[in-house]
């Protein structure tokens, strides 16, 4: 929306997923935007114009009238963030039927307001083509991402070439050259390492940190700077119960049914996570670990069927996860193990690809497909990152074993 007495590059909008209008102004190569906190038209135009006046003085508005290449570069690159816009708006709607997750639309908007603008908004969006897609796969092969990672950037990037293509921006889809992944195995531990894990957890109960180097800052909360006993519970309850470290973040003690009677487990139904709703059963062991956990939680006032499992005193959850992921890493560190055999790193998450390539070489005739689901995975990925991982000493019943006569 153009505001009156303002220059025809500033504008008021509103996007999805926010109440609020903004303002942004197109100078010196860039968006300059702000949130104006405000659900009014009226206050929002009369704080567009405190926003100008503030960049007029500190001078960071364009202050050229001539119609140059300035001027042309300035116009594409507002066609290209229009483009964006209404990507991200359709990316809502999808959010809103519960098609994809907010996470999702936000992985969108970051990567198609980051680096995807940045490639192309020095570029002629009419002329974009095959080489200009080779030209962006190099462009983030040198800011050091992963096979991965791209593929993600040029799956967001062909959703924008077919807005543009359907605009007319473009005339013809261009083709996307092939990026091969490279699949490492996942970070998972041995059993001899598990154990270490287990006992190192224990042994550094109640035990306090001090190593923080010079001059780091400490972001750690002062009351975790104590091992807690916790974090020995929580690394069993993982590995018995192949729960993602997201998972532990929202583990209420509602969403964990305890049963017992010819087999003894924990049904937990989780949220949703990656298009999975189905309940996922634990091992055996994680029924005791549960019941020795809420019964101190209970102790301490917790242990509601709306309270957390781990950490409940801690109400801001993406910081929990932070903090065990931390915590976890002061045991590998003390252990030597944080970096695997082949160079891959270890984290919290390691502890559900243990969890999985256990239950691959102890789990007697387990098929890929109830592992698969009860983890909340898929097979591919199954045979791909933990299969492929078992070694012949894993296995070494199967090899040594001899054929019935």
């Amino acid at each position: 929306m153009q505001v009156e007495g303002l220059p025809e590059k500033l504008k008021i909008f509103r996007i999805a997923g926010s109440k609020y209008w903004q303002v942004r102004i197109f100078s010196y190569g860039r968006y300059v935007s702000r949130s104006l906190k405000t659900t009014d038209v009226a206050e929002a135009q009369l704080s567009a114009k405190v926003f100008y006046e503030e960049l007029v003085s500190r001078g960071q508005v364009h202050s050229s009238t001539n119609v140059g290449f300035t001027e042309v570069v300035a116009d594409q690159q507002h066609h290209l963030h229009d483009l964006i816009q209404e990507i991200l708006r359709r990316e809502w709607e999808r959010v809103i039927r519960d098609e994809i997750k907010k996470e999702s639309w936000l992985m969108t908007k970051i990567r198609m307001e980051g680096l995807i603008f940045d490639f192309l908004k020095s570029k002629a969006l009419k002329s974009v083509n095959t080489q200009t897609m080779e030209d962006f796969v190099n462009f983030l092969t040198l800011k050091g991402l992963s096979g991965s990672t791209i593929l993600g950037y040029l799956a967001h990037l062909r959703k924008l070439l077919r807005l543009m293509f359907v605009r007319g921006v473009i005339q013809q889809m261009p083709l996307f050259p092939s990026v091969k992944l490279q699949l490492n195995s996942r970070g998972a531990f041995t059993v001899t390492e598990y154990k270490l894990i287990l006992r190192k957890s224990k042994e550094l109960t109640k035990a306090t940190y001090t190593d923080w180097g010079p001059g780091k800052r400490v972001w750690i909360h002062e009351r975790y700077h104590t091992m807690p006993a916790e974090m020995h519970g929580l690394i069993r309850f993982m590995v018995y119960t192949f729960v993602r470290p997201g998972d532990v973040r929202q583990l209420q003690h509602k969403h964990v049914e305890i049963i017992k009677g010819q087999f003894n487990y924990l049904r937990l139904t989780l949220p949703e996570v990656k298009r999975h709703k189905a309940p996922m059963v634990s091992l055996p062991p994680a029924v005791s670990v549960y019941e020795r956990l809420l019964q101190v939680q209970k102790t301490k006032g917790f242990g509601r069927p709306d309270d957390y499992v781990f950490f409940p005193e801690e109400p801001n959850r993406r910081r929990m996860l932070d903090v065990i992921g931390w915590l976890f890493n002061w045991i590998l560190n003390d252990l030597g193990i944080k970096r695997g055999p082949h160079g891959a790193m270890r984290s919290l998450y390691s502890l559900r690809h243990t969890a999985i390539t256990f239950r691959l070489i102890f789990g007697g005739n387990i098929d890929l497909l109830t592992l698969a689901r009860n983890a909340r995975t898929s097979v591919e990925m199954i045979e791909k990152f933990y299969a492929s991982t078992l070694s012949a000493e894993m296995n070494i019943a199967l090899l040594h074993g001899k054929r019935g006569k």
